[in-house]
């Protein structure tokens, strides 16, 4: 009889923690997703306020690349931070996977489902697992991790060289 009981007081235990955690992640991950819109405004306004300066530089006959650069450095700066949000985000959603389902997974590249961290094959979707090897390089415009032989950021769009 205490064996039952045990069994489900640990059942219980283990739905108020699945629960707590979705819960907590719902939040962080609400919060940085409204942060990532912020900057998103952010940086239309400075786009269309660069383009304003530009098309006054030019009717003046002064366009001055100087002047121009600090705008660009800012808004290649905030597409730095939504590329910080986002690995966040990431991180929130690992770890309350982890809290759910066991330290020991890694998610799907396709789908995105939790797997063991020794699965070869999606359980959801059957895609082989791979891991992806970035070799470090990133987008010099906005910092966002590259794949070997991109030419473009899929993030800015800047040219890679």
């Amino acid at each position: 009889m205490a064996d039952f009981f045990e069994k489900i007081t640990g059942g219980i235990d283990k739905g108020i923690k699945a629960v707590s955690s979705k819960g907590k992640e719902f939040l962080e991950t609400t919060k940085l997703k409204g942060e990532i819109k912020d900057v998103q405004n952010t940086i239309e306004n400075k786009f269309q306020a660069l383009g304003k300066k530009v098309f006054e530089m030019v009717n003046r006959g002064e366009l001055s690349e100087g002047d121009l650069r600090a705008d660009c450095i800012e808004i290649t700066s905030l597409f730095k931070k939504i590329t910080e949000l986002e690995e966040t985000i990431k991180r929130v959603e690992l770890e309350a996977l982890k809290m759910r389902h066991g330290a020991d997974i890694i998610l799907c590249n396709k789908c995105k489902s939790p797997n063991k961290s020794d699965a070869k094959f999606c359980m959801n979707c059957g895609s082989a697992i791979i891991e992806e090897k970035l070799e470090g390089k990133t987008c010099p415009s906005c910092g966002v991790p590259i794949k070997e032989g991109a030419k473009f950021c899929m993030r800015c769009g800047g040219k890679i060289e």
